[in-house]
């Protein structure tokens, strides 16, 4: 009697992580290999600076104060250094307007500053990271200008950003960084690098964001929640998805050490006949997983698996096929729930987006030059 095949283990939902896993999908520990193929990019390490414990004291502090010099040309004004290019915290509502403000805070960052300019003058403009973590969620706060978001041209734009978002501490959170990981290192031991990639005008619409699971390639998603006609026809599908898995079989299957689950992002060109890699990401909760969810990425791979003529050709790609689609966001801004200091909120009061925008340039230039 023949012996039965049984039938294939389970797969879970999420692969098991590491910490080497997560520290592998830093960008300064992928750029090296696939730097022809990514965004020009520079690494401050702010250990090896010497500024770790000011740069935490500045990210960690209740209201935004700029560190000293941060503008471009440097601040030299005795005023300036006094105010250290803030906005000073407001009264609580339950202050006596005769009450005095404490004297600002000021923050140096020299080391820093210097660095983010030589950034700067090789490229023109950069966008940051920190750690594993870009402040997307603030993109708005800069002036909004033909170059598109986060488009910084001064370490004050750049410490702005970091400032603002909601998102960068995770980075810096070790219980955040390493969740769902066999072993973490201590908080005092987390590297802290900042990463400055050259600026250039991205095409959201040609942004995909890929799944790797197993050493399989099983899923591209469209990264901007938004419908865009052009990417509706079957042969422009097809071509994305064959554009994406030749280049991930070509440059990145064995290539990559970040283990065999991975998620990588693409700005594919304009005729989606050649790409360039944006970023890694572990494979894990955190990552978002845009279009699909983590169980049916998981279920996609189960059913590849099954040997039956009817299983999915891989990868399967899903776009916004319609405006009318659940996570179509054309007449909202991404990441419009983003929590902001009270500073920004109280400034915000009664203005359009637009409005608060400039108002909040025009306070910052004020504090700067007063």
């Amino acid at each position: 009697m023949p012996v039965p095949i049984p039938p294939p283990a389970p797969i879970d939902i999420y692969p098991q992580l590491s910490r080497d896993l997560v520290e592998e999908a830093r960008t300064s520990a992928w750029y090296p290999a696939f730097s022809r193929l990514s965004l020009p990019s520079t690494f401050i390490d702010i250990d090896q600076l010497g500024e770790r414990e000011a740069f935490l004291e500045w990210l960690d502090g209740d209201s935004i104060f700029l560190p000293q010099d941060s503008e471009s040309p440097p601040v030299t004004s005795s005023s300036n250094r006094q105010r250290a290019a803030s906005i000073s915290s407001l009264d609580s509502a339950g202050s006596s307007s005769g009450s005095s403000s404490s004297s600002a805070p000021i923050y140096h960052l020299p080391r820093i500053n210097e660095a983010i300019r030589a950034a700067i003058s090789r490229y023109g403009a950069v966008f940051p990271k920190l750690n594993w973590t870009s402040p997307k969620d603030v993109a708005f706060i800069l002036p909004q200008t033909a170059h598109g978001p986060l488009h910084c041209t001064s370490p004050a734009d750049v410490y702005l950003l970091l400032k603002t978002s909601d998102f960068v501490p995770h980075g810096l959170e070790v219980a955040s960084a390493f969740a769902e990981c066999d072993e973490a290192p201590g908080q005092n031991h987390l590297k802290i690098e900042l990463v400055l990639k050259k600026h250039v005008d991205i095409n959201p619409a040609r942004e995909f964001r890929c799944f790797v699971r197993s050493n399989t390639l099983i899923a591209i998603t469209q990264r901007d929640p938004n419908y865009y006609e052009h990417l509706q026809g079957a042969q422009v599908q097809e071509s994305i998805c064959n554009t994406v898995r030749a280049f991930w079989e070509d440059e990145i299957w064995d290539v990559y050490a970040g283990g065999p689950d991975y998620v990588f992002d693409l700005y594919l060109s304009s005729d989606h006949a050649s790409a360039l890699i944006l970023d890694f990401q572990p494979y894990r909760q955190s990552t978002d997983p845009l279009l699909f969810t983590y169980s049916e990425l998981r279920d996609i791979l189960e059913e590849s698996r099954n040997g039956s003529d009817d299983r999915p050709r891989l990868p399967i790609l899903r776009v916004i096929d319609s405006a009318s689609h659940p996570q179509a966001s054309r007449n909202a801004p991404a990441y419009g729930s983003s929590m902001m200091p009270m500073e920004m909120m109280e400034l915000s009061q009664g203005r359009s987006m637009a409005e608060f925008a400039s108002a909040w340039q025009s306070s910052i230039g004020e504090a700067m030059e007063e």
